[in-house]
């Protein structure tokens, strides 16, 4: 492949052998691990006896709606167009259902009477088992009359529209026995028969309206029944669904449709003066607008609500809130016949109503009315008590605060017994069983049993101290304790990071009794101690009321100009503001911090449960000062399996000559319908982490930058992929002969820009960073998806409890359940005690010569999953793209914390960092917030 850039990221021309994915690779010399049966959460689509194809169409609903002016010119407006909220696209597919049963009942000359031939996915696509009519022919139109239609649809069209123009176009035809889906050129791959699947098993959805209905999620109805949650939030049921392609090989590939049963938050419908309630709990209402954090707080969890009016005398409106004023509705002024008048004043006078709460804020509703060249933007401000929260509207990820997600948790923790029996149930409430119409018009029956496969339970590495190791059993269990029996000799971290010749210890807002942290203070240093570190009293232990970012600042500058160089600080909540603005503090004053939790701080000093959690806050502190709390070798019971004399995970698997580098991304929130209307240049940004190896396999360097947001493509990889190599040689004395990669974030539709653009970027970092030297670096990459859909539970579940009933830790699956040609596994690394365990998938992209078999590419990633280092547990992810995911996230923490350190108002308008279109926006961003600490700060 021609590599050659200018700039070091221009595309790279494609040649078709680049697009071919690795393909699957043996399994190797080594026996990693014992066998066990296990069953996903896929029902095969048994296609066999199915029809031979059906016919793609594009539809398209027009309505055709009269100018209300007096010119009477008709103009079309594309009916599967509209905002892009939740609320807007249920109505939206639900309407379009209605539109879609209408014209085949209007038209039964053409279409026939059997509806169930017929599969539409409520925006464009529609398919037919019958050949309606051909290409060459051109574009079918078709006329619905509004007044023969139901009121819900004459409501959605608008008054000024008397008909609707379905206009239907032949597009191809697809094979149901097609596999093009799976082969091994990524370039040539062809999504029509799978994406055809997923709408076929959606249709009994559509045909009933019982579900919202969000892609491949679907949830129940509101309903007054639904478990509520903290914060004005309910509790809705529903399954993840999507149909993939699976065997062992292409020739005999399999569909298999999977079903994984979700819960979900959800806004409660009802009044909003309900959820402010929720929101303020107990705060008075006035707090609103003199506390600028609470007001914050509400703004972030308004923004693009969609409400709908309630004192309009006929008509009422629905919006979407863009923020929320800074005054009260008795001080926002608004100009009324060239007169200013307060909200307050204007609602009485206008609807005769009087607000009961004109000191709480407005809602603000931002409008672009005109097209380009003559649009001007409108802002109008709604009293919050003449407000209503529209119901199916889900709480998205950025505004899930601690309390609610240890809700969800709570929630959605079911055991694989019962989660198995949950998938069932939403299997059926679907129809995606033999009862469906439509899939026996297909000739395509559901297997209703779930599909089985073997798995390979890897033997996990030994843990290597400083004075010994933990080994695990003859059967591949382990025990892994910091902690000793009393009279044994302390375990020792491998390496003892220098303690700080000065630090200090802040408690805010009287998280606890000066006593208390005294006691915890005496307690850290021995513990400390007997693990190696020759940790002294701090310089200082202070108590603070003051919280503001300004006054810690000054108090954080103090401390570095006094030469202090770890700061461990206690608050009540887990979640305090304090601990985002401390970490951003961190970049400027270049002082390592550590967050404590009161709770946590009293269970250290009690009489249960002590060591384990100064254990575990001290493995943090070794790491964030420059230590390395363990090592990884193999196994005595890898070594007797398999008759060998030498360590294949020091010599091999975790050599030091190969790097391991972790590459994740934070994705930045959609803008709001009006930041799209007026083009507004988005804000925020997406935040790449990047954490790799130096010195030793588990010794780990990291950074973190911005790049423009929703890019599927990281940017600016090459200089930092070559400041990492050189970073390597610095550490190592030599280059990496082999550089694995394990990228996070990627979705199948994104494996060709890695596996072209993302890689030349890489190799060409490794082209600058050797700087002419001979060396050549192998690459492999393989991508880690977290949100697979995949669950693995054992084919027979024995027991009552989530150890007993899930799979060990360490289960791999590389056969039967999952890609047919590429170098796939599904894995359950870490040990799940309650609820039932969330498996990754693993697929190689790139793999330079000579190949990783897949019994090193289980033994690499299953060690590392090891080496999380804070705790004394495997994770669910290797340690490196752990690590990288939680720079991401530091990032856009000290991202939210800048930006937001100037905008107090919760008015929508964004804060310090404002995109004027500068080409260098997020490069200069990266700069201004670059991390500079030496060691693994974020830990």
């Amino acid at each position: 492949m021609d590599i050659s850039h200018s700039n070091g990221e221009n595309k790279p021309k494609l040649k078709p052998e680049d697009s071919i994915i690795p393909a699957k690779v043996s399994s190797g010399k080594i026996v990693s691990g014992q066998k066990m049966n296990i069953c996903v959460n896929g029902y095969e689509l048994d296609i066999s006896k199915a029809i031979e194809m059906v016919y793609k169409f594009e539809l398209k609903f027009y309505a055709e709606k009269t100018s209300t002016k007096s010119s009477g010119k008709t103009k079309m407006k594309e009916l599967h167009r509209g905002p892009k909220n939740d609320v807007a696209l249920v109505l939206r597919h639900h309407i379009l259902w209605k539109i879609f049963i209408a014209l085949l009942e209007q038209n039964e000359t053409f279409f026939g009477q059997d509806k169930k031939k017929f599969f539409y996915d409520c925006g464009t696509t529609f398919y037919s088992i019958e050949k309606l009519f051909d290409r060459y022919e051109g574009e079918r139109e078709f006329q619905l009359q509004v007044n023969t239609l139901s009121s819900e649809i004459r409501d959605f069209v608008g008054r000024n529209c008397q008909m609707i123009v379905a206009k239907l176009l032949p597009c191809e035809e697809i094979f149901l026995s097609d596999t093009t889906a799976v082969a091994d050129c990524i370039a040539i791959r062809e999504r029509s028969l799978q994406q055809f699947l997923e709408i076929a098993t959606t249709q009994m959805m559509y045909h009933n309206s019982n579900s919202l209905i969000f892609g491949n999620k679907t949830y129940d109805l509101p309903s007054r029944h639904m478990q509520q949650l903290t914060g004005g939030k309910v509790l809705a049921s529903g399954m993840e669904k999507s149909v993939r392609f699976v065997g062992n090989e292409w020739e005999t590939a399999i569909a298999m449709v999977q079903i994984d049963s979700k819960k979900g938050a959800f806004f409660k419908e009802g009044p909003m003066m309900e959820l402010i309630n929720a929101l303020i709990n107990r705060a008075p209402m006035s707090a609103l607008i003199n506390d600028v954090r609470l007001r914050q707080k509400v703004a972030k969890q308004l923004k693009d609500l969609v409400v709908r009016t309630t004192h309009l005398p006929s008509g009422q409106r629905t919006f979407s809130i863009f923020g929320i004023t800074a005054e009260s509705a008795d001080n926002v002024k608004i100009i009324i016949e060239n007169q200013e008048v307060s909200v307050t004043d204007y609602i009485l006078h206008k609807y005769q109503y009087r607000l009961k709460f004109g000191i709480l804020p407005c809602a603000i509703e931002r409008r672009v009315i005109g097209k380009d060249g003559g649009s001007s933007v409108f802002s109008s401000f709604h009293p919050l008590e003449l407000l209503h929260v529209i119901g199916g509207q889900r709480v998205s990820i950025k505004k899930q605060n601690p309390e609610l997600v240890d809700d969800l948790i709570k929630s959605c923790r079911v055991l694989p017994s019962k989660l198995k029996a949950a998938n069932e149930e939403q299997r059926l409430r679907a129809f995606i069983d033999d009862r469906n119409e439509y899939l026996a018009h297909l000739g395509i029956k559901v297997i209703s049993t779930p599909k089985a496969a073997s798995a390979t339970v890897v033997y996990p590495p030994a843990i290597l101290y400083n004075n010994g190791k933990i080994e695990p059993d003859g059967s591949g269990n382990m025990d892994w304790r910091l902690s000793v029996p009393r009279f044994s000799p302390n375990r020792l971290f491998l390496r003892p990071a220098n303690p700080p010749r000065r630090w200090v210890v802040f408690t805010f807002n009287n998280a606890t009794d000066k006593n208390s942290v005294d006691s915890f203070i005496q307690a850290f240093i021995k513990r400390s101690n007997d693990h190696g570190i020759k940790l002294t009293n701090p310089s200082r232990s202070e108590r603070y009321d003051n919280t503001d970012i300004s006054f810690l600042i000054e108090k954080m500058k103090f401390m570095q100009q006094n030469h202090v160089e770890y700061v461990l600080f206690v608050t009540g909540e887990r979640r305090d503001p304090v601990h985002d603005v401390m970490k951003f503090i961190e970049l400027s004053c270049k002082i390592v911090t550590q967050h404590i939790q009161s709770k946590t701080l009293t269970k250290a000093i009690s009489n249960r449960g002590a060591e384990m959690t100064l254990d575990n806050l001290i493995m943090k502190m070794n790491l964030k000062l420059g230590g390395l709390n363990h090592g990884l070798v193999g196994s005595q019971v890898l070594l007797k399996q398999n008759r060998l004399s030498t360590d294949p995970m020091t010599n091999i698997w975790l050599r030091h000559s190969r790097m391991i580098i972790g590459l994740d991304v934070s994705h930045s929130a959609p803008q709001s319908l009006y930041e799209r209307q007026a083009k507004i240049a988005p804000s925020e940004p997406t935040v790449v982490g990047m954490a790799y190896s130096c010195g030793s396999p588990l010794h780990l360097a990291g950074e973190y930058w911005m790049q423009q947001p929703r890019l599927a493509v990281l940017q600016n990889l090459k200089d930092h992929i070559a400041k990492a190599i050189k970073h390597f040689r610095n550490c190592n004395s030599c280059f990496p002969e082999h550089v694995l990669i394990y990228r996070g974030g990627v979705s199948e539709g994104q494996y060709l820009k890695v596996m072209i653009e993302e890689a030349a970027s890489i190799r060409a970092g490794f082209v600058e960073a050797i700087a002419g030297g001979p060396e050549h670096i192998r690459l492999t990459i393989i991508t880690v998806q977290t949100n697979s859909n995949y669950r693995i539970v054992p084919l027979n579940i024995r027991g009552e409890t989530a150890s007993e009933q899930n799979v060990p830790a360490g289960t791999f699956v590389d056969a039967d359940v999952v890609h047919p040609t590429q170098t796939e596994f599904v894995m359950v690394a870490h040990k799940s005690i309650m609820g039932t365990a969330r498996p990754v998938r693993c697929t190689v992209l790139v793999d330079d010569p000579p190949r990783m078999l897949m019994d090193e590419l289980k033994g690499v990633t299953n060690a590392l999953c090891y080496g999380h280092e804070i705790v004394t547990s495997p994770v669910s992810i290797p340690a490196h793209l752990y690590a990288a995911s939680d720079l991401a996230k530091r990032g856009r923490n000290n991202w939210k914390v800048a930006n937001d350190g100037d905008s107090q108002s919760g008015d929508g308008e964004g804060g310090r960092y404002r995109n004027n279109g500068h080409e260098n926006f997020f490069e200069e961003m990266s700069t201004d917030l670059k991390p500079s600490l030496a060691y693994k700060f974020w830990a």
